[in-house]
């Protein structure tokens, strides 16, 4: 069954795009004269593509004239990866071979490596079997402790020099949210109801990865929490090759890039990113279109094609409208999977989108269905462009990404704000500041009412005070100016004062502590 989609849409604050037309398929392009998407995937509300609340005016406020002068930064790592699946063993073989330039201004003598499937509640997922330079050099002293994997470096390894590091290594993937007491993740795999079929192979962090290095701290390396996102990213380049084994033969691949493998086999490229991701289901359905040459693709299970091409339209209305309101988005391709687990994981590139809420899509805008696809393609900025450290200050990508599940709201469907603030974010009694740690907080939902939803308060309010205008500039700044780094939360404020004309000092108390 195909469903073809024609969506108008207006770059709301200089340029009117009329008669731009993307299309959603099971793999087709856009046809003209489909019928619009209001009618086809929302029958109960009729888009408004022009802002209601939105002003967008370019700020006549200038940055600092003297920023210093930025220290040269180091070439990011280069990570080749060639992975063999046995889909039927749920195995993977994998040889790993990086390239890390010495990221400090003196010699190292020790360098150190996340290992994220090898937490303490996965004892028997990750199997290291060698390690060597790139002269074939195996090295033995080593320890691997938690998801550290500290290597000692006996020869001079001075600023700026580069070296191969391969790791060969056996990955035996887990069953996905069947460890008691642990939040839901990702990585592993599912089976189907009656238990006989794998549905969904998902790797992510799934191969030991180079942490950022910070002068006078060394090696940014947090410990796993049961929740909330603990691993800080720095950009990266990617080249994976795929295997497939014993697999069947309708598997269908989704990636966080492009397939550009030959017959039988799988190739992906990806440069500047965070992280490189794959899920894996002989069921998908896919939906494919083009929007300003970036390919956007969506996967879903069988029976969910309405919550499936709703999901797809808002990662496609989304990623255009943050792309028009900050900076262009960076990568080839973005992808939306349905999660075949109770929770929402982005990546570069790619995003997972919670089964319950495609469970419990009501064929209307005003659903988490279509609050959370614009929250996670809202990441593809804030943790994909403008990173984070997750662990110590996850407000800073959460609570944007939350905020801007109404900036999408308010711009494309204005009835359903209401409904957004009642039902997504003040439907508990929040309190406390937003700027805590994952280890400060004292369960799931307290992190998440205080991260999340009191960081959506914290964005209206400074909005309100600030101006539209003040607001949108300086966000659009900061999207400029940390493009490819990691911002902390003084980047954030040291940038917000540049554009803010009242003093901020009440509202910043309100909400944070410990915040000059």
């Amino acid at each position: 069954m195909t469903m073809m989609i024609k969506r108008w849409n207006r770059l709301f604050w200089v340029i009117l795009l009329a008669g731009a037309i993307v299309g959603c398929s099971t793999h087709v392009t856009a046809v003209p004269g489909s019928p619009t998407p209001s009618a086809a995937v929302f029958p109960s509300l009729t888009p408004t593509v022009e802002p209601t609340d939105i002003q967008l005016i370019a700020t006549e406020t200038p940055l600092p004239t003297s920023p210093p002068t930025p220290t040269p930064r180091a070439k990011h790592p280069q990570y080749k990866i060639s992975a063999e699946l046995d889909y039927a063993a749920l195995q993977v073989s994998v040889t790993e071979t990086i390239t890390i330039q010495n990221p400090a201004q003196q010699e190292l003598a020790s360098l150190s490596l996340v290992v994220p499937p090898h937490t303490p509640w996965w004892p028997n997922v990750f199997r290291l079997q060698e390690l060597a330079w790139q002269d074939g050099e195996k090295i033995t002293e080593y320890s691997l402790e938690g998801v550290r994997l500290k290597i000692p470096i006996r020869e001079a390894w001075f600023p700026g020099q580069s070296r191969d590091l391969t790791i060969t290594y056996t990955l035996s993937l887990p069953e996905m949210n069947n460890v008691a007491g642990v939040g839901p993740s990702p990585f592993g795999y599912s089976r189907t109801k009656d238990n006989n079929l794998v549905k969904q192979v998902n790797l992510v962090d799934w191969y030991p990865f180079l942490p950022p290095y910070q002068e006078g701290k060394g090696w940014i390396i947090h410990d796993p929490q049961v929740y909330g996102e603990y691993l800080v990213y720095p950009q990266a380049d990617f080249d994976v090759s795929l295997q497939i084994l014993n697999g069947p033969e309708d598997l269908v691949i989704a990636a966080s890039s492009l397939d550009r493998g030959g017959e039988g086999s799988h190739r992906y490229q990806l440069e500047e990113a965070r992280n490189f991701v794959l899920s894996l289901s002989p069921y998908y359905q896919v939906l494919e279109t083009e929007v300003n040459g970036i390919q956007v693709l969506g996967y879903h299970f069988p029976f969910y094609e309405k919550a499936g091409e709703a999901a797809f339209q808002t990662t496609v209305d989304a990623l255009q409208l943050y792309a028009d309101l900050y900076a262009p988005y960076p990568q080839s391709s973005l992808t939306m999977v349905q999660a075949d687990f109770d929770h929402g994981m982005e990546y570069e590139g790619l995003y997972f989108l919670n089964r319950s809420f495609f469970n419990g899509y009501n064929d209307s805008p005003s659903s988490m269905l279509v609050t959370i696809a614009a929250h996670e393609t809202a990441h593809q900025w804030w943790y994909g462009s403008v990173a984070n450290d997750q662990a110590l200050e996850p407000w800073l990508d959460e609570a944007l990404c939350t905020y801007h599940e109404k900036i999408f709201l308010e711009t494309y469907y204005p009835e359903a704000v209401a409904w957004w603030w009642d039902n997504r974010v003040d439907y508990r009694d929040l309190q406390g500041v937003i700027n805590r740690s994952i280890y400060e907080t004292q369960s799931y939902l307290d992190y998440r009412d205080a991260t999340y939803l009191q960081g959506a308060h914290f964005m209206e309010d400074l909005r309100n005070t600030i101006g539209d205008e003040a607001f949108f500039s300086f966000l659009k700044t900061y999207a400029e100016a940390y493009a490819g780094k990691i911002a902390t939360g003084d980047d954030f404020f040291r940038l917000l004062d540049t554009y803010a004309e009242v003093d901020l000092r009440s509202l910043v108390d309100m909400y944070f502590q410990d915040r000059p």
